[in-house]
């Protein structure tokens, strides 16, 4: 029983260990066949691709394109194909513009060499895109009078693909037409309908076939963009592009640099920039995050300026096609020991409509105008223009730039308010701006010194700089005539603490109105030394020479503090009345001082004569050491006109406590020259000099104001001998 139970258990074991042989044989077998059989199928496949000429296909291949996008398609180049790596290089691409544009080619490719997944292809039977590779790419957008080269391309519109609200069908469109289609189903839109444009991004998203590249180049590209009805052109050069592991809706990292320039500007743009993104919605949502980068701004050699590397990072750049919509956060430039921060918003395209903020830090304007090739005027002050901090609100609707809440300061003068310009209504210029604590001298612009001297800048009708007569005195300040007469403007100026030609305003407050070449600032009225100005500015520039015409009154104005900023006052006090009307024309300072014309009258009372005390040497005193000795006058009268630049008293009368005089005289504008004769009449009174009592002489006030030569300087002169023998 036991032998018989044994030897069953031996031929199992037998049974079991030979079908365990039998097994892994078959096993073996399976997995060589398994193994040989992808073999066979890449040797057949590498073979089949070995002994085929893709060039055969290549005007199939050009009437496919030609039809789907009713452009001509060449390929001037060879197709090869390689096994291992499974790869397509395709040599000599164009798609051609239509007749009537200067370019041949609206886009030429040199070379282009797509990877494919072989083991996709056999297991899957698709074409996925491992690398991408894209070499001297160029891509040239004309627009002219008639029209464009990219508008009428059919097919372009399916890489935007849109479905239509009310049919629910996937059209092909030409790229106008697209757009004329987006503006429509976006009207169509309602409340309360079931569909929105989410759900039809959603709807696209979900349709569109998945995309994924293990690698992303682009090597010595171009994009011209050249605008004949404008007449500019923009250059993208040497655009150079780096990414990896790109996907749909996933985001990835990239890295880019290339050359910008545009025909309007001098400045050549050298951009280096890295950041990860991502692209949505079959290629219509591009979402930029984390970027930094590097801008080296360059001129042309003859300017003789160092190139500037500027450094540019943010958060967020978001551009959605479909949507036509914009989005920048924390977008941050910096160089030049300064830095601008924006963020902005909006819509682009039929409805712009976009609005942001802008700050500045430590912005020096005029070295950031030299290194980018912006024309400046060269300051007297060196410091002037050095420092800008501040931040504004912006918003721009296609054709009206708003900047609103403006708080800036410049060289410690603060400006604030509301600025908007219409480029569409001949530029109609919008403002209410308030400027404090700023001064007019420290802007003084000069031109390098000429033989030694120092020549201030004038400009001529054309703008350009007047080099002539270097030792006269010309506008501080240079405004481009030709400039003024294409301005449109409406608005209001509000100075604080203003100084002017060394004159100091509390406040000077002007309504301006220019347009048609009239400029009209009126009120054109301030506060000053405890008096106050009233009077209304005209300037007309429709001339073959600028012309000006002010008039109005001062009141009350304190001489005191007018004189305690000159070096040689006249009127050391006292408080001034005046009415004008004066006209003149020119443009630069000594043709408007030569041409000037009109009226002024002023009086002044419990006035301070520079020089000695005429009232006590009427009364037999004489203190020859006094040095800051005046002459107390009750009231001055002054009556007269301008002519040519000479100004003729007609009625010059002084009242003072021993005396009063009458006389006349003229003052040249040009020369700074004073001539004036007073005939005095001692009063009767008690005490003094008895002789002089009653008696007239003649007093004279002759010279140049404010002279540098002593010899030439402006002094009072008293005829003794007339005195002694009358």
């Amino acid at each position: 029983m036991m032998r018989q139970g044994l030897i069953a258990s031996l031929n199992f074991k037998r049974v079991f260990f030979v079908s365990k042989q039998v097994f892994f044989k078959w096993v073996k077998r399976t997995t060589l066949v398994l193994g040989i059989i992808p073999v066979l199928l890449f040797l057949a496949f590498a073979g089949a691709v070995n002994f085929i000429d893709f060039n055969q296909y290549k005007s199939q291949i050009e009437q496919e394109v030609t039809q789907y996008t009713g452009r001509e398609f060449k390929i001037g180049g060879t197709i090869e194909v390689s096994v291992f790596p499974f790869e397509f290089t395709v040599t000599e691409l164009a798609l051609r513009n239509p007749e009537g544009f200067d370019s041949e080619n609206l886009l030429a490719i040199k070379t282009v060499e797509v990877e494919l997944s072989f083991w996709s292809l056999l297991r899957n039977k698709e074409m996925d895109v491992i690398r991408l590779e894209l070499f001297e790419p160029q891509l040239h957008l004309i627009k002219t009078e008639t029209g464009d080269n990219w508008s009428d391309i059919k097919g372009l519109a399916m890489w935007l693909k849109h479905r239509n609200v009310n049919t629910h069908l996937n059209t092909a469109q030409t790229a106008s037409e697209w757009l004329d289609s987006l503006e429509r189903v976006q009207v169509a839109l309602k409340p309360d309908t079931d569909t929105s444009v989410e759900t039809l991004a959603q709807a696209d998203s979900t349709d569109s076939a998945e995309w994924a590249f293990e690698s992303l180049m682009v090597q010595n590209g171009t994009i011209q963009i050249y605008d004949k009805t404008d007449g500019f052109a923009e250059t993208l050069l040497n655009i150079n592009v780096l990414a990896f592991d790109l996907s749909k809706d996933t985001p990835f990292d990239m890295s880019s640099d290339f050359l910008y320039q545009n025909s309007l500007s001098p400045r050549l743009y050298d951009v280096h920039l890295n950041g990860t993104l991502e692209v949505k919605n079959q290629f219509t949502l591009w979402q930029l995050t984390q970027w930094n980068g590097v801008f080296k701004v360059r001129l042309p050699e003859e300017k003789k300026v160092p190139e500037i590397r500027l450094t540019t990072r943010g958060d967020r750049f978001e551009f959605d096609v479909v949507m036509s919509q914009i989005t920048v956060e924390n977008g941050e430039l910096s160089g030049l020991d300064a830095q601008l921060q924006s963020s902005f918003s909006g819509q682009f395209g039929f409805n712009t409509l976009l609005s942001g903020t802008v700050t500045l830090k430590h912005l020096n304007f005029k070295s950031w105008a030299k290194h980018l090739g912006v024309p400046l005027p060269t300051f007297v002050n060196k410091q002037a223009l050095s420092e800008g901090n501040g931040q504004f609100e912006w918003y721009w609707d296609g054709s009206q730039l708003l900047l609103n809440d403006i708080n800036v300061e410049v060289d410690k003068s603060t400006l604030q308010g509301d600025v908007s310009y219409d480029f569409e209504r001949n530029g109609v210029l919008r403002f209410e701006l308030r400027l404090n604590r700023f001064n007019v001298d420290f802007y003084q612009a000069s031109l390098p010194n000429v033989d030694g001297k120092q020549a201030l800048l004038s400009l001529s009708k054309q703008g350009a700089p007047d080099l002539e007569a270097q030792n006269k005195t010309y506008l501080p300040i240079p405004l481009s005539i030709d400039a003024l007469k294409g301005v449109t403007a409406f608005g209001q100026l509000t100075f604080s603490a203003l100084t002017i030609s060394g004159v100091k305003l509390d406040t000077l407050e002007i309504e301006v109105l220019a347009e048609n070449g009239m400029l009209e600032l009126a009120p054109f009225d301030a506060t000053l030394y405890q008096g106050e100005l009233l009077s209304q500015l005209q300037i007309d520039l429709t001339g073959a020479t600028p012309s000006v015409q002010w008039k109005g009154r001062i009141n009350h104005l304190s001489l005191e503090g007018l004189a305690a900023r000159q070096a040689q006052p006249v009127l050391l006090a006292g408080s001034l009345v005046s009415r004008f009307d004066m006209k003149t024309s020119g443009a630069n300072l000594e043709a408007i001082k030569a041409n000037l014309n009109g009226r002024l009258s002023l009086e002044v009372t419990n006035a301070k004569l520079a020089g000695i005390d005429m009232n006590n040497v009427f009364a037999g005193e004489l203190d020859l050491n006094a040095s800051d000795a005046s002459t107390e006058l009750q009231k001055i009268t002054l009556v007269g006109r301008w002519q040519d630049g000479l100004y003729s008293a007609r009625k010059l009368d002084v009242i003072s406590e021993r005396f009063s005089a009458s006389g006349v005289g003229t003052f040249d504008l040009k020369r700074a020259n004073i001539d004036t004769t007073l005939n005095i009449f001692v009063k009767p009174s008690v005490g003094g000099e008895k002789y002089l009592v009653g008696r007239n002489f003649p007093v004279t006030y002759r010279g140049i104001l404010q002279a540098s030569n002593a010899s030439e300087r402006a002094r009072w002169h008293v005829d003794i001998a007339t005195l002694i023998s009358g």
